[in-house]
């Protein structure tokens, strides 16, 4: 499962995987809920079961995908933390050897 996050913004991609991550719990809930009710037939029961299975595996590979995001994301972050620290060292070694008056 490869992210393609060149075409847009990891913090576009983290939000629309939570937002399919609430969209599978509604959806797990509704289905709990028809699966325990008696009005359902067992044969209806049996596809909706199987329905059940199928979207919380869904489930558990959006919130994979989640956590990839936020790992790809805090190194994205510690990379241009570091680059800023590495700028301002410079800067300030600059300014030691050539005096605040250029």
């Amino acid at each position: 499962m490869g992210l393609s996050l060149g075409e847009c913004s990891v913090m576009k991609e983290i939000t629309k995987t939570e937002e399919a991550i609430k969209a599978c719990y509604v959806r797990v809930q509704l289905l709990e809920k028809k699966i325990e009710s008696d009005e359902i037939p067992n044969e209806k029961k049996a596809d909706m079961k199987k329905e059940l299975r199928e979207v919380r595996k869904l489930l558990t590979t959006n919130e994979n995908q989640l956590s990839q995001l936020h790992r790809h994301n805090r190194k994205s972050f510690a990379f241009v933390a570091a680059f800023c620290f590495v700028c301002f060292t410079v800067y300030v070694l600059y300014i030691l050897v050539q005096g605040p008056d250029f």
